[in-house]
């Protein structure tokens, strides 16, 4: 038998009620999304495996450099700050780093018309003086980049230059060189970059390549967007044309994932070491022999690299590599440019100087203004 159950017109009141309060609710929690989007695209990050946990160290919020709202991260790795894994290690392949990462947060497993990989990314970066960040040339020191899954080479990457600057190279869309002028040491700069991880079509292609011919043109107007652009404090510095993803990239990686990773990322510090004079004394004084290092390409287009020492941190140098240190503040990653945080700064062009003037040859024929 099935009891019907009675209900008062004071329990119609207590529905009626609740279901109100249940709607304010769930107002308030709308209204809180979009007055507050940027925290919905705060980045979360972890350690790189390949950290070295006694030689190198990631501090939030460090007393001697703030910036309000955010956390900061001090970046710092010593002379031989290298670690790895099962799967790789940096010790044996003339590397070290200290680096977080956001764990593959963009998938390129599928591409369609409707599907939406344009990136904006939005951080802060310090650089300190010469004293806390000296120029390691000819050791790289790589400083923010994406890497697609198993794939030597980065999508997109970013090196700070000898003697001031930026570096940035992409693995398909040509590369930018960044003016000294333009990143000024001990003062922070607004980093803002735009990607497109999208796999173009042949007809978007050609019209890519059209606007990488006409980019010096100031009366051409393109019909498509570029694929990377770079902005320090509101200026941008570097505009790319050609698509970042390509097939033969794709080939190239394992899983079609996308990781965002920052920090300090040093490749061939044998080569500073080497340069030292003191160095080399003590090289012929001991009449040591070293073993050469090449990176296995893995069939790969580019990305695979030798240097004269693969171990160079197994030797007890003289002249050891100095510390470096540096600074970012939370990153912040959205499929939208309107939900990343407020700027306070309004966006305008630098003229860089066009991806040609790395081919000398190239820039003549196209009539490259490099100097």
């Amino acid at each position: 038998m099935i009891e019907s159950i009675q209900v008062t017109a004071d329990d119609r009141n207590l529905l009626s009620i609740g279901s109100l309060l249940i709607l304010k609710i769930c107002a308030v929690i709308v209204l809180f999304a979009f007055a507050f989007p940027a925290e919905a695209a705060k980045v979360n990050f972890r350690p790189d495996n390949n950290n070295n946990n006694r030689l190198s160290e990631i501090t939030k919020n460090p007393d001697e450099v703030k910036f309000e709202g955010q956390t900061v991260y001090r970046f710092q790795i010593e002379h031989g700050g290298c670690g790895g894994d099962e799967n790789w290690s940096d010790c044996d392949n003339d590397r070290q780093r200290v680096e977080l990462k956001d764990g593959y947060k963009v998938s390129l497993q599928t591409f369609s018309k409707s599907k939406n990989l344009k990136r904006y990314y939005r951080t802060n970066l310090l650089i300190p003086s010469d004293e806390q960040f000296p120029d390691t040339a000819p050791m790289k020191q790589m400083i923010h980049q994406v890497k697609l899954k198993d794939k030597n080479n980065p999508i997109w990457m970013v090196f700070t230059e000898a003697q001031g600057g930026l570096r940035i190279n992409t693995d398909s869309a040509g590369n930018c060189l960044v003016g000294r002028e333009l990143v000024p040491r001990g003062e922070w700069l607004e980093i803002e970059i735009h990607a497109n991880y999208e796999l173009y079509s042949s007809e978007k292609l050609q019209l890519a390549q059209e606007a990488f011919l006409q980019s010096r043109n100031k009366n051409y107007q393109p019909r498509v967007g570029p694929a990377f652009r770079y902005f320090i404090n509101g200026k941008e510095v570097c505009t790319l044309w050609n698509p970042l993803i390509t097939k033969a990239g794709l080939r190239d990686g394992g899983k079609r994932k996308l990781q965002l990773k920052f920090g300090i990322y040093n490749t061939y510090p044998s080569k500073w070491l080497l340069r030292q004079e003191q160095n080399r004394k003590w090289i012929d004084l001991n009449g040591i022999q070293f073993s050469g290092y090449q990176q296995d390409s893995k069939g790969e287009r580019n990305g695979a690299v030798s240097s004269r020492i693969a171990s160079p941190f197994d030797y007890d140098w003289p002249i050891k590599l100095p510390t470096q240190t540096l600074y970012y503040t939370d990153w912040y990653m959205t499929k939208d440019v309107e939900k990343l945080p407020p700027t306070n700064y309004k966006k305008q062009q630098a003229n860089p100087k066009p991806d040609g003037c790395f081919d000398p040859v190239f820039a003549k024929m196209m009539g490259a203004k490099c100097d």
